[in-house]
């Protein structure tokens, strides 16, 4: 795969105005000279999440979330920075152009993906090739038997894997994909003896595709006796189960006006569709995930967790509920009987019966403390006080005192305990909880240790007004060209007592020095990516002062500091001469 040129890179960058495509996102408000929102990657109620459409940057005050237009839509996306830029370009129109004959990082494994992504597109076709077979008779069959018409099939992509060993196999090696490739992307098996067999045999297909279109895996559903009922591809170089959810590529487009549902299972979601519930989402047979919640997050308004009704179901759903809640999500719960599932209960009630749920559905709170209701047996003496202290638990949780009042006169009343009793029992929780959090935080200050005389000085600086000044500093040496001459006469990287800062610093030097007229957004695209995040709150921040006198005045302090600190070692280790000469140095310059 060559790379892509610079020219193509900054038309990409020139072309996609971050604060529109954030807004894509993001709703945005205008705030002075930047736009303020709700961050989308950290749950908070007050906005702290900037961004500035002079400097081309973005920045959360809240979780410190921070970078340029293609760090944005990396994170957001969950995408390389080659994919990020495709995904720009063509957002813009760009044309991207290839540098021949250079070298990426990384060039091979992103050769691998590419083919696998082909490969997988190759698959999903002739498996629907296979589907219409007329020989298929056993998944046609079975497709007859759940009520799939063609349109679902055809929208879905749904195929059909056939009930041989080679099949697959044999198909992808016509089309000149290696029996490595074929491994790699999760489509074939190797045995002991280095013979290739398909992966998915006798199976229904479902094609996995994400927001971007592409074929990533496959879900398939056994047609004979298989002991494993569904089987899912393995991680590969383009899929990780736990970053991705079913047919989000489908129901994204109604997710913010709609919310998205969150099923259990595919054919839950074909079902759904089929009857005109097109914004259904499903895991991918692994338990419900952070990263999961964090992607419905992006494109949902709300998400209506609907699992499957019995036990297992619920316990499920319990745990999703939590998940969904700490990423940020507005979550409701659907509830139904006399089905075992969302897609049993559709195809005997039909759509209207299940929009019907879906208005019906309550909120997380309440869906816990429904749950334990039915586990509680209220007749009883322990039922009661099973179910109080477990109630109490929950709304220790929430946020809201109002909130919490109300569902305690509820609970009162049913239980017929005071309104004291469980009140007393809540705050014993929140209690129990604080002082947890306070000893992590002691026990995390005991196990810092600091050995030199910068860490000692950097253990500090996170609050001291060196710290600040330092970045302070920076900001001005990158966007004052005086300030930037004035750094190479007089600063060096030592002086810094912030690691962070002393790294963004001689990165920023060595940028600057290459590209006197360079953005900020393109130093970002250059630095580590472990710095990103402290550059970008860095160079996002606006500073009103005379910014030459500012620079003399702070590398003046950060010199001081320097030779203070040295004196102080020195001193620990008994060199009395050497603190002499320094302490005589140190008079000097303050004189």
């Amino acid at each position: 795969m060559a790379r892509y040129s610079q020219n193509s890179i900054s038309e990409v960058s020139r072309r996609n105005n971050l604060v529109d495509v954030v807004s894509s996102y993001v709703k945005l408000k205008r705030n002075g000279n930047s736009y303020i929102g709700l961050c989308p990657f950290h749950k908070e109620k007050t906005p702290s999440f900037h961004v500035s459409e002079d400097k081309q940057l973005y920045h959360c005050f809240g979780c410190g979330a921070g970078g340029n237009l293609f760090d944005f839509v990396m994170k957001m996306e969950n995408l390389d920075f080659v994919d990020a830029l495709k995904f720009l370009a063509q957002r813009a129109g760009v044309v991207l152009e290839e540098e021949k004959g250079s070298y990426r990082p990384n060039q091979d494994e992103n050769d691998l993906k590419q083919r696998i992504y082909e490969m997988n597109l190759a698959a999903a076709k002739h498996f629907v090739r296979n589907l219409a077979d007329k020989n298929a008779e056993t998944v046609q069959r079975y497709i007859k038997k759940r009520a799939l018409n063609h349109d679902t099939i055809t929208k879905l992509g749904l195929g059909y894997a056939k009930n041989e060993w080679n099949d697959l196999c044999n198909f992808l090696s016509e089309q000149g994909y290696t029996e490595q490739e074929m491994v790699a992307g999760g489509l074939a098996v190797k045995n002991e003896k280095g013979h290739i067999y398909d992966k998915f045999r006798n199976r229904l297909m479902f094609p996995i595709i994400n927001v971007r279109g592409s074929v990533i895996a496959f879900g398939g559903r056994a047609l004979g006796d298989d002991p494993a009922k569904y089987m899912n591809s393995p991680e590969t170089p383009v899929f990780h189960k736990g970053s991705h959810v079913y047919n989000l590529n489908i129901a994204k487009q109604y997710g913010q006006k709609e919310g998205l549902i969150l099923v259990e299972g595919y054919m839950d979601v074909a079902s759904l569709f089929q009857h005109g519930i097109p914004n259904a989402v499903a895991g991918l047979g692994t338990a419900f995930t952070p990263d999961q919640a964090v992607l419905l997050r992006r494109y949902g308004s709300r998400v209506y967790v609907c699992y499957d009704s019995d036990a297992p179901g619920q316990n499920a759903a319990m745990k999703a509920v939590d998940i969904l809640t700490a990423a940020g999500n507005q979550v409701k719960v659907v509830q139904f009987s006399g089905s075992k599932d969302p897609d049993e209960y559709i195809l005997k009630k039909g759509s209207e019966s299940f929009r019907d749920c879906l208005n019906q559905a309550v909120g997380s709170v309440e869906f816990k403390i429904l749950k334990l209701r039915s586990e509680c047996d209220l007749t009883s003496v322990d039922g009661k006080i099973a179910f109080v202290t477990g109630v109490s638990h929950i709304l220790s949780e929430l946020d809201s005192q109002i909130e919490r009042e109300a569902y305690v006169k509820r609970i009162a009343a049913e239980t017929d305990i005071s309104l004291e009793a469980i009140m007393a029992e809540i705050n014993k929780w929140i209690y129990s909880k604080g002082r947890k959090e306070a000893q992590k935080e002691i026990f995390s200050e005991k196990n810092l240790h600091f050995t030199s005389p910068a860490a000692e000085r950097a253990s500090q600086v996170q609050t001291n007004a060196t710290y600040k000044a330092e970045r302070m500093l920076l900001n001005i040496i990158f966007f004052q060209r005086k300030a930037f001459e004035l750094a190479r006469e007089e600063l060096s990287s030592e002086l810094f007592c912030g690691e962070d800062n002393r790294k963004i610093y001689e990165a920023m030097m060595a940028y600057k020095i290459e590209n006197p007229e360079a953005d900020a957004s393109g130093f970002l695209s250059n630095i580590d990516s472990s710095l990103k995040e402290e550059a970008a709150a860095i160079l996002y921040q606006e500073y009103e002062c005379d910014s030459i006198q500012a620079a003399k005045d702070m590398i003046k302090k950060l010199k001081g500091e320097l030779m203070h600190s040295k004196i102080i070692q020195l001193s620990k280790e008994g060199k009395i001469e050497e603190v002499n000469v320094l302490v005589q140095k140190y008079t000097e310059r303050r004189g």
